[in-house]
């Protein structure tokens, strides 16, 4: 049995919300304990990491790598399936690229997990599932397979199916799919135990996402949720969480016009429990240390942030017992970074997935 110490490090508390200096003992693919400093330790490899913070590795909530890959063209970008209606019945694991680079820029810049999810050209998108940003094949990559349903409203589904069938498609005829779909969805499925997530980022697309929850009784996450803010009042029984982001974003469509980090001080100051993305590649997974500072920027405590990047992502996936904090019998997804992680100018220094080190800043 394989056993390191990362040792001198400060180590974060998802608790407390504060780092302090601490042992990190990983055994095997797991953390086997947190141990004062100083602690007599057994034989093991030792990591030294002085002056560095350790945090459990990121979570991107939304995040299309390895279905639309960088720098390749229509080729690589399996993320939309254009003459399929019912695309509840396609799963993104199907159309996970492992060799994508965006893996490995994910796991330099601390993300050590991901939602992947179908893009937003799709009405209805596929099954979307978590998975860990390392691995030869994705299936040893999963850690929750076909999670839930994402659906997808607005300008981007409007142009992708005109772009595929040369007839206009309204906002009211997204509202009209998306109800066909729940309604065959429900016959399998409770709507009320599955998870549900939305893109939307205009009000008047997040008004019909709480009115079509509120016809079929269930709670879902919204993704985006640019203009929540200008949205005066929301049902209480509709909204689960928010997925917030990515704001740092070219604001390219009408639909962005509001895009702006105040969203994360506002989802704060109203109570909504949210989490981070980049859906990548509509922003690098790069930024997702980004969105975090940009947040504390608007006025959000660290706390919220760095567990929102973290534990609370995971617990939205209920994957809480698998990763998502730094807690003894849990996998050994952590990074070390050289500085503050929600310092702009902090970098990862290294990368652990289930125990085993997948990156290193040379």
């Amino acid at each position: 049995m394989s056993m390191t110490a990362i040792i001198n490090g400060n180590v974060y508390n998802h608790q407390t919300g504060e780092f302090s200096k601490n042992t990190v003992l990983v055994k095997d693919k797991v953390i086997a304990s947190i141990l004062p400093p100083d602690s007599p330790l057994p034989d093991c490899n030792i990591i030294d990491a002085t002056n560095q913070f350790l945090t459990p590795g990121l979570i991107d909530t939304c995040s299309q790598i390895g279905l639309k890959e960088i720098g390749v063209r229509w080729e690589g970008h399996d993320g939309y399936e254009p003459n399929v209606e019912k695309g509840f019945q396609l799963e993104v694991i199907d159309g996970v690229y492992p060799f994508d680079k965006a893996f490995q820029d994910a796991i330099s810049s601390g993300v050590t997990a991901a939602h992947v999810v179908s893009s937003p050209e799709a009405i209805v998108g596929a099954k979307t599932s978590v998975i860990h940003t390392h691995g030869l094949t994705v299936d040893e990559m999963v850690l929750k397979k076909n999670l839930g349903f994402i659906f997808s409203m607005g300008d981007v589904p409007k142009s992708a199916f005109w772009a595929s069938t040369k007839t206009p498609l309204t906002r009211m005829g997204i509202a009209k799919k998306i109800r066909e779909s729940l309604r065959a969805l429900q016959i399998k499925y409770n709507l009320q135990e599955t998870p549900i997530y939305i893109r939307a980022h205009r009000a008047d697309d997040i008004a019909t996402a709480f009115r079509i929850a509120g016809e079929f009784g269930f709670q879902f996450n919204l993704v985006h949720g640019t203009e929540l803010p200008l949205v005066s009042s929301q049902p209480s029984n509709s909204i689960s969480s928010v997925i917030a982001g990515p704001c740092f974003q070219p604001m390219e469509r009408g639909e962005l016009k509001n895009l702006d980090w105040t969203l994360f001080r506002s989802l704060y100051d109203r109570n909504v429990p949210f989490t981070f993305s980049t859906d990548h590649p509509v922003s690098s997974v790069t930024h997702l240390q980004l969105e975090g500072a940009l947040a504390l920027k608007a006025g959000v405590p660290e706390k919220i942030i760095l567990n929102g990047l973290t534990l609370d992502a995971a617990r939205l996936f209920k994957i809480d017992h698998l990763t998502g904090s730094l807690m003894e019998g849990l996998l050994a997804d952590i990074v070390l970074w050289n500085k503050h992680p929600l310092d702009l100018t902090a970098r990862t220094v290294r990368t652990f997935i289930k125990g085993k080190e997948v990156y290193r800043w040379e």
